[in-house]
């Protein structure tokens, strides 16, 4: 049954009520809704919304943020006592009313209504991205060369490569994680963002800067986020890496993401 709400822009004052949401619904890490600094950065950066009920609760929020693809809806969320009520159609249809305009995507879970409802918003289905994780000391040597820096240089790389000035992003990456250039014979050809056991995010053309960087991890036990069509997954797998979760991929027909990356499912 499809109940009313009132859909309006977020506020500083919603994001306690927004992190509860997101905790309920499962979401969990730094680069999360489960995190503050992270809601921040979206409020500050993206347009947040909130669907407020008939009886004043936050009854579930969604947001939209830049990147050098197009727009990404970020988060989508609804308290899990208010599933099936129409309260994310609601909050969808806010952020992107018009099903025929381009340059948007998003990563899609693989709830029953997830799928329906962002194809109808005019983002069909494309790759899997695939959640992976495996042994550090098994992934393939490259002659790769992987160089922590500050935010600043990130960006830079990350402009050179793709064109796109991802400055608040990487000023928010830095705050969990470690800045990194990959290099190819002193040449930059990745810039990302390290945790202490996952590749947050890596922006590159090469089929090795993944696999550089998963070696450059601490841990033993190291993840990322890489699209089903990776030139590297065949090699994980071989590796010992598991696939322990997917999204789907949803795209405007005229968004063309890449397949050599790492994605920050949140910020991409």
């Amino acid at each position: 049954m499809t109940v009313p709400v009132t859909v309006r822009p977020a506020a500083e004052a919603d994001l306690a009520a927004v992190q509860g949401i997101s905790v309920a619904t499962g979401q969990s890490g730094p680069a999360s809704g489960a995190d503050l600094r992270y809601l921040a950065h979206v409020l500050a950066n993206g347009r947040m919304r909130v669907a407020i009920g008939t009886d004043g609760d936050l009854a579930g929020w969604g947001a939209v943020v830049a990147t050098p693809a197009g727009e990404l809806l970020s988060d989508l969320f609804v308290h899990p006592d208010r599933h099936g009520a129409g309260v994310g159609g609601a909050v969808l249809r806010v952020l992107w009313p018009d099903p025929d305009a381009g340059g948007r995507f998003t990563f899609s879970s693989r709830h029953e209504n997830a799928v329906p409802l962002y194809a109808r918003a005019g983002v069909l289905p494309s790759w899997p991205l695939l959640y992976l994780t495996g042994p550090r000391a098994r992934v393939a040597a490259t002659d790769l060369h992987v160089q922590p820096v500050d935010a600043a240089a990130a960006t830079a790389a990350e402009t050179a490569l793709t064109g796109a000035d991802r400055t608040a992003e990487y000023d928010f990456w830095a705050t969990i994680g470690t800045p990194v250039v990959v290099e190819r014979n002193g040449q930059p050809v990745g810039a990302g963002v390290l945790g202490p056991d996952e590749v947050v995010h890596l922006a590159t053309d090469d089929e090795q800067a993944c696999e550089a960087a998963l070696a450059a991890l601490r841990s033993e036990a190291v993840s990322l986020c890489l699209p089903g069509p990776h030139p590297a997954l065949a090699r994980l797998l071989r590796a010992g890496f598991r696939i322990t979760d997917y999204d789907l991929t949803m795209v405007a027909p005229d968004v063309r993401l890449a397949t050599t990356w790492a994605y920050s499912p949140g910020l991409a």
